[in-house]
């Protein structure tokens, strides 16, 4: 089964598109978490000779656990993406103290086919805080 979020950039068309898909948690191979439903992916894709500017945001449920009172509850996610994919190999940076912000946004491709599934995979799980609350105020475990 070909994989939706590979992008074959001889197919994109000059100047901007838009990609809709709906991805589940087993196609992603999200196994940590428990995702209800699918994720939605929803973005616009903006292309030139080297450059392809992907931008969007991503739309998921997740069933969680509250670390104060232990219940488990629902939440829905809306994360925004951006990602620059450059034609050309990665150059060598040598750390001299300081990382540019387009640094955390670029990724270089060759060839031509672009993978986003680490992508959408990344932004699901850093959505999902590490030790998640049902609520701001949620009172302890009462034992």
């Amino acid at each position: 089964m070909k994989n939706p979020l590979i992008i074959n950039r001889l197919n994109l068309k000059e100047g901007g598109q838009q990609l809709h898909l709906k991805i589940s948690a087993e196609d992603l191979d999200i196994k940590a978490l428990k995702i209800i439903g699918p994720v939605d992916v929803n973005l616009d894709i903006t292309t030139n000779d080297e450059l392809i500017i992907i931008a969007g945001n991503v739309t998921f449920r997740a069933k969680l656990n509250c670390v104060s009172c232990l219940e488990d509850f629902e939440k829905d996610y809306s994360e925004e993406i951006y990602q620059e994919f450059v034609s050309g190999t990665k150059p060598k940076i040598v750390f001299e103290g300081r990382i540019e912000g387009a640094d955390f946004n670029r990724e270089y491709y060759s060839g031509d086919q672009i993978d986003l599934t680490s992508l959408i995979y990344d932004t699901v799980h850093l959505a999902i805080p590490i030790a998640p609350w049902c609520k701001d105020d949620c009172p302890d475990v009462s034992i």
